[in-house]
């Protein structure tokens, strides 16, 4: 993986996948958030590339200038939800509302009970792999990720310095603190080392 020196830590070029789940993986696209952000997601291909990364798309997915707004709002509303989780805020209505667009749009391919050589066969996924539905998909897993008790309260923003990084704490304790230990992690150890001595 290809990486890029930021101060005296090095973080990875493109895309980051330490966030423990699609939605939050997707809201990590725009990068450096604690100094107003630094955005990945600036060309339609940028955003084709990421949802072929993630597994959504296939590589040859078709993405428009109107979708990658619809997707960046998409996005910032997910984040939004996603912040007051963390500080225990309500959660701001636009954002549920932005995040709703996306979850009626699965209503255009509803689940359905197919029969294959006399075997029934339940399908969830009846829409095609295209870059709509891929946002859908987010949504699904956002909705999923912020309206679970459970889900909800392990979701942590970085503690390392200049770090930004969401993700969902998956460690038995509950403990993890940093979006990478291969990262800010270590940045953070080295830095006790050095105050130590």
């Amino acid at each position: 993986m290809a990486v890029e020196q930021v101060q005296d830590r090095q973080v990875p070029e493109r895309w980051v996948w330490y966030g423990g789940r699609l939605s939050v993986d997707f809201v990590n696209t725009l990068r450096d958030r604690f100094k107003g952000g630094r955005e990945l997601l600036v060309r339609p291909g940028d955003l084709a590339e990421w949802f072929a990364e993630a597994g959504v798309t296939p590589p040859d997915v078709v993405v428009d200038d109107a979708l990658l707004l619809q997707a960046r709002e998409l996005r910032e509303a997910i984040d939004a939800g996603y912040r007051a989780s963390v500080a225990g805020e309500p959660f701001p209505g636009a954002a549920a509302g932005t995040i709703n667009v996306w979850l009626a749009r699965l209503g255009e391919h509803p689940s359905r009970l197919d029969v294959q050589d006399g075997t029934a066969v339940f399908r969830t996924d009846t829409a095609p792999s295209d870059a709509r539905r891929a946002l859908c998909r987010i949504a699904v897993d956002a909705a999923t990720l912020l309206g679970s008790g459970d889900t909800r309260a392990r979701l942590r923003i970085c503690d390392g310095h200049n770090c930004s990084g969401r993700f969902v704490d998956k460690s038995v304790g509950k403990r993890r603190r940093w979006c990478s230990m291969a990262i800010c992690g270590n940045r953070a150890k080295a830095a006790q080392h050095r105050r130590k001595n």
